[in-house]
């Protein structure tokens, strides 16, 4: 009954009904269009040439005996017309009587039925056969009224049905015995009136309930809209996002939450959510789920947190919590939206780093000032009392070794400004090879001594990086000789190189004022077959001081960290005691843009 055919159907089955329950010989429906406000013709019974009576007319058009109906909303019979075009086109006097068989009043009375009869005489009263009629009055037919004329012709009799209920006015039924040109019963009146304002009823159902179906789609398509608006949202934020019951398993989650945590969809869902904490939090960070009441429901709850991944990776994450609630306000699940701030904790652990090597440079510096012009004098003093002595005196010896400590001290005053006031740094393209075996020649003789197997395999499809020869070549032989020192004899050290590409956001830029943007990095990675660091001692390494070495300052690898600091790079660290250890050299680097497309062929061509 929803769709507008559905009502077609409906009148479809009152004429029908009308047709097999009364004498009626034609019957049509006119149907009001309230979205164009016209009458339309719609189903047509005993008539020929249908196509010769289809209608269309403005309702505020409809005047006369039509718009008396509409008015009063009740049926009307109209009889003694002999010529009805004639009469309806022009000025016609009738005299309009009600039904006088009705006379209590309440809300289940019958629809009242009037009687039009043409040039009734007043004096002469109502006719003895319509003595049930009462009430006479005067209706004079001033305006045309083409549209009975044009469907019923020259019909004398005929009846005239609303069809309304309570709510709207949907139409009429014109209804006549014109083959056998007989007027309509009263007992026929009464049962067509009857059958038709049950009709009625279901029209106006079935047109509420179309135009209840309009609005629930109409609902549903913006509802749909809403989901997909933000489905679009909460799928495409950077942020992942994981929704729980009351239980705290997984119910939904976002794209960000699948690709930061390593699982699919599905194996998310119905997971708990104290899963994807790291073994060693979940015993204290997972106390927080038995406090789900306590929760802001405007704020929520933020925290830091370590999740892990499916391939056992942990990392550190920002968490906010956020009570679900429904109407009546009773919480009924969690929202957790998290974001890896890995990259965050790396640059505050710089950060600290580098805010403490600064207090410690610019006391070094003044240290070193001080110590360094007395140092000189002491040199100086000794070897002129080193002159008092034979070569083959005692006391040489002694003087010798005087100096010796004396040039030592000197070294490490040396180291301790450079790492305190880095040299500038003079950018130019470097030739990686010619740098690393410039540093392997320098501590050739350390290798030959230990026997240890050097292989390099470094790329050569990356572009040429920039950066200074002499620090980088420094950086470089630092990391080898504590390569040496930690491999025993007869181990190998593994030289190789190979171009990371620029991979967006987080990516560190070169420092090189006169590079363009940066694409990207090379990595030389430095793996030996040592005894390895131990895991409590791999954060201090790059520490000033800390070394591991009888004979060492403990500068080396903080030099070479500041150096590569310089560059914009950093050195990263793997070690597993008694498995050796690997120093990857990242270097950013900056090409062109037709120079870094001809490297991209030349990687994918293989």
């Amino acid at each position: 009954m929803a769709r507008s055919d559905d009502v077609n159907v409906l009148f479809d089955c009152l004429v029908e009904d009308l047709a097999n329950c009364t004498g009626l010989e034609r019957i049509l429906v006119l149907r009001r269009d309230r979205d164009s406000n016209s009458l339309e013709s719609r189903v047509f019974y005993g008539f020929e040439g249908l196509s010769q009576k289809t209608l269309q007319v403005p309702f505020d058009q409809v005047n006369g005996l039509l718009r008396k109906v509409y008015t009063d909303r009740e049926p009307l019979s109209v009889v003694g017309f002999t010529d009805t075009g004639a009469a309806l086109s022009g000025n016609k006097t009738c005299g309009i009587l009600r039904d006088g068989s009705r006379i209590n009043s309440h809300s289940n009375r019958r629809s009242r039925i009037n009687l039009c009869i043409a040039d009734l005489d007043p004096e002469q009263g109502c006719p003895s056969e319509h003595d049930r009629f009462k009430h006479y009055s005067i209706m004079n037919l001033e305006h045309h009224d083409k549209t009975i004329s044009f469907l019923l012709g020259d019909s004398r009799s005929f009846l005239i049905l609303p069809i309304c209920d309570d709510r709207a006015f949907y139409g009429y039924v014109l209804a006549d015995k014109c083959t056998s040109g007989d007027e309509i019963s009263y007992e026929e009146i009464r049962l067509a009136a009857a059958m038709t304002s049950h009709s009625a009823y279901a029209v106006g159902r079935a047109l509420h309930q179309k135009k209840m179906v309009g609005k629930i789609e109409t609902q549903l398509n913006e509802i749909e809209h809403l989901k997909s608006f933000y489905e679009s949202i909460i799928q495409n934020l950077r942020s992942g996002l994981i929704t729980v019951d009351r239980s705290m398993n997984i119910s939904d989650t976002n794209n960000a939450a699948v690709s930061l945590l390593g699982y699919s969809h599905d194996e998310l869902l119905g997971r708990p959510l104290e899963s994807l904490f790291a073994t060693s939090l979940q015993d204290q960070e997972c106390r927080f789920f038995d406090h789900i009441d306590e929760i802001d429901t405007c704020m929520g709850s933020l925290a830091e947190v370590t999740m892990q991944r499916r391939d056992g990776r942990v990392f550190p994450v920002e968490i906010c919590y956020s009570v679900i609630t429904d109407r009546e306000g009773e919480i009924n699940g969690l929202s957790c939206i998290f974001k890896d701030i890995s990259k965050r904790k790396e640059l505050e652990h710089d950060l600290a780093r580098v805010d403490k090597l600064a207090s410690l440079g610019e006391l070094a510096a003044g240290m070193a000032h001080e110590i360094k012009n007395p140092l000189a004098g002491i040199a100086s003093a000794l070897q002129v009392l080193a002159r008092n002595f034979q070569k083959e005196s005692p006391h040489q010896f002694i003087f010798n070794e005087v100096q010796d400590q004396v040039r030592r001290l000197d070294s490490f005053i040396t180291d301790l400004l450079q790492f305190a006031r880095p040299g500038k740094t003079n950018f130019s393209e470097l030739d990686l090879t010619e740098i690393i075996d410039k540093a392997l020649f320098l501590v050739s003789k350390e290798l030959d001594d230990k026997h240890i197997q050097v292989q390099c395999t470094l790329a050569k499809n990356h572009p040429v990086p920039q950066g200074d020869r002499g620090q980088l070549q420094q950086v470089f032989l630092n990391i080898i000789l504590n390569a040496i020192d930690a491999i025993e004899e007869g181990g190998f050290l593994h030289i190789s190189s190979r171009w990371e590409p620029a991979i967006g956001f987080g990516e560190q830029r070169c420092v090189n004022p006169s590079c363009q943007e940066n694409k990207g990095r090379v990595l030389v990675a430095f793996k030996d077959s040592g005894v390895g660091i131990a895991p409590d001692s791999l954060e201090a390494i790059f520490n000033p001081f800390h070394t591991s070495k009888h004979n060492g300052t403990g500068l080396g690898l903080s030099i070479s960290q500041r150096v590569m600091e310089q560059h914009g790079g950093k050195i990263v660290v793997e070690s597993e005691v008694g498995a050796g250890s690997t120093f990857t050299v990242l270097l950013p680097i900056c090409v062109a843009g037709e120079a870094e497309e001809k490297v991209l062929q030349e990687v994918q061509a293989g």
